[in-house]
């Protein structure tokens, strides 16, 4: 089975409309690891598409925000007043739809969708012994599972967890990524919506669990006309700077 795995769409359209269109010749199911409302200008139209398209959804904490489920008081200024105005634009429809996403979910019999962490929708994981703790956690709790896909950072990584112990087996800039058939992994596919990792191209993963490799794959989509979005809604601005720094 090919799995598209995407998150972070963060109610940008023209982002997750392009990932869409890459994924399409390639992916049979599709998993969406949350935060598909926030910071940009589309989030009732990411919504439906992400209905129409994902066989499994997630909640991130945007989601849980925008749908009562938690406080937001812990987030930036910009991601305050992007989350006042999105509260604003969503129906009550997709409010309820959030509020009724799971924080976790197992596709594949064996794989693990998260948000933050295993254990935490609001956990980042940057550094080694964040994934040490992780991949702990999985052991302790969760054994059945080869591999988690976690978003929140909206930094595309991948950890293995080896016999001598945790490690990031090669930098992700455009690869595929063989799987060690006794071996697991936590992997991170970037963000679609805002990209963190220096570049404005769109984020996302190809899983193929019968090859057991993982594809990176980088999107350019039309930053500018996302960036009107924001403008004309009168979201701050350093929102539609960042989407052309990938910052």
């Amino acid at each position: 089975m090919k799995y598209a795995i995407i998150s972070d769409l963060h109610a940008n359209l023209e982002a997750l409309e392009a990932v869409l269109a890459d994924m399409q010749p390639h992916a049979e199911a599709v998993i969406c690891l949350g935060d598909i409302v926030g910071y940009n200008a589309n989030p009732n139209e990411c919504l439906e598409l992400v209905q129409k398209v994902c066989d499994v959804v997630i909640a991130g904490n945007h989601d849980q925000a925008a749908s009562d489920l938690r406080l937001y008081d812990d987030f930036s200024e910009y991601a305050k007043d992007a989350m006042h105005w999105t509260r604003e634009q969503l129906t009550p429809a997709w409010k309820q739809y959030l509020y009724n996403l799971p924080s976790t979910a197992i596709f594949g019999g064996c794989w693990l969708a998260a948000h933050g962490s295993p254990r935490d929708t609001d956990e980042y994981l940057f550094h080694e012994f964040h994934f040490q703790e992780a991949f702990a956690y999985l052991y302790d709790y969760m054994p059945e599972m080869r591999g988690c896909f976690i978003g929140h950072t909206h930094v595309p990584m991948i950890w293995e967890c080896t016999p001598e112990g945790v490690v990031a087996p090669a930098e992700v800039t455009s690869l595929t990524v063989p799987l060690h058939p006794r071996r697991r992994y936590i992997i991170n596919p970037g963000s679609v919506g805002q990209p963190r990792y220096g570049s404005p191209a769109a984020s996302y993963v190809l899983l193929d669990d019968r090859a057991l490799t993982v594809e990176f794959r980088f999107v350019t989509y039309d930053v500018a006309t996302a960036q009107d979005k924001i403008y004309d809604a009168m979201l701050p601005l350093p929102l539609a700077e960042r989407l052309a720094l990938g910052q």
